[in-house]
């Protein structure tokens, strides 16, 4: 997956995922696969202490649902255990986002009435009984799953929107960027019931800041944006402020409950930052892998997945990973738990062909594999 530099061309974790394999298929250990490709990014001169230890017997063993999707896909959400949804990147040939359902008994894929255009997420949970999906160009689209409805929303610019979230359907955040200028080109939108409007953050920020990957919060006055170079930023219901991180790696999604808030991300090593004291402060372990999506459950251990399907959870002694059984060298992106325990990731190829889609689950419930277009 890819550093801050690389952002510029598709921003998500996914370039340098796969001159990360390539190294260690040569045989190089970790700590060396980590310097030559943070030289190679040019981001720093070294990616930090050796590799720890590999992960440990630690079972959370899954079922690998799809692989070779025609599409990564990038975002996981649902209602139930058995109503589950998941967006993805452009079909191709006038087909639109890759949109899949769940009902329970088999997957079938939903038309969104666009014919171009890649989704990056869909909200954790429906906001005034709709969810809401972000994506590229510029894309806000509300869906009604009771109707099974999309609704495409008028936005104030073609920026790629990586993340939605909100309280209600008038208040809603978004964030994204323009990824010719993933330094100064990060952008925030705020919708408050009727227009999508810019949130103008040039007295914070006179030159612009950082593209914004992920949004959410635990009420009106409390909300939270992450993104490139541990950019993490609060709203208090007036305005906007920095939070201070101990790392300088990107942020790629941030979750959390009333206790717990949590940000993933990383460069090649993992990051899972937890807000401490008004800090967000490193708390994996040595040699974790990129951590890309985090959820944390109303019950149950948080979550976390990145690369090569990697999947952790938070233990009382700290952040463990643990042994999946997947077949797939393919990256996770996002990850959801629904109401019963049971944990659904997505991902695929992340880089910039945005193919090769992957869906898998972890409980006890047995999930259909076929897909019905339609």
């Amino acid at each position: 997956m890819y550093e801050y530099d690389d952002m510029a061309r598709h921003s998500i974790p996914g370039l340098l995922s796969t001159y990360h394999r390539l190294l260690r298929r040569l045989g190089l250990s970790r700590s060396i696969t980590a310097f030559l490709i943070a030289s190679l990014a040019l981001a720093q001169s070294a990616c930090g202490p050796s590799a720890g230890p590999e992960p440990d017997n630690n079972s959370y063993a899954g079922q690998l649902l799809f692989s070779g999707l025609r599409t990564a896909i990038t975002s996981v959400s649902g209602r139930s255990a058995t109503e589950i949804y998941t967006v993805g990147a452009d079909l191709g040939g006038g087909g639109g986002p890759n949109f899949l359902h769940y009902d329970g008994q088999g997957w079938r894929r939903l038309s969104t009435g666009l014919d171009a255009g890649t989704l990056w997420w869909i909200s954790v949970e429906p906001i005034d009984g709709s969810f809401y999906l972000a994506g590229d160009p510029g894309l806000i689209l509300e869906f009604d799953p009771d109707l099974k409805s999309f609704e495409q929303h008028q936005t104030p610019g073609t920026q790629t929107m990586y993340g939605v979230w909100g309280v209600a359907e008038d208040d809603l955040w978004a964030v994204g960027g323009n990824l010719a200028m993933p330094d100064t080109g990060g952008v925030i939108w705020h919708l408050d019931g009727e227009d999508w409007q810019v949130f103008d953050l040039s007295a914070l920020f006179p030159s612009g800041f950082p593209l914004l990957y992920k949004v959410w919060g635990r009420s009106r006055s409390e909300v939270y944006a992450v993104g490139a170079l541990c950019t993490v930023l609060r709203f208090d219901g007036d305005e906007w402020s920095t939070v201070e991180c101990d790392t300088s790696r990107s942020i790629f999604t941030v979750h959390g409950n009333a206790d717990l808030l949590l940000g993933v991300g990383g460069f090649v090593d993992g990051v899972i930052a937890e807000l401490i004291d008004g800090v967000f402060t490193s708390r994996a372990p040595i040699g974790f892998p990129q951590m890309n999506g985090v959820f944390v459950p109303s019950m149950g251990l948080p979550v976390a997945v990145g690369n090569e399907a990697s999947l952790a959870i938070r233990t009382l002694s700290g952040w463990e990973l643990q042994e999946t059984r997947l077949n797939t060298f393919r990256d996770f992106h996002s990850v959801w738990v629904d109401p019963e325990g049971g944990t659904w990731a997505v991902g695929g190829n992340l880089s910039l062909d945005l193919n090769d889609g992957i869906i898998a689950y972890f409980g006890s419930k047995t999930i259909r594999t076929t897909i019905d277009d339609n």
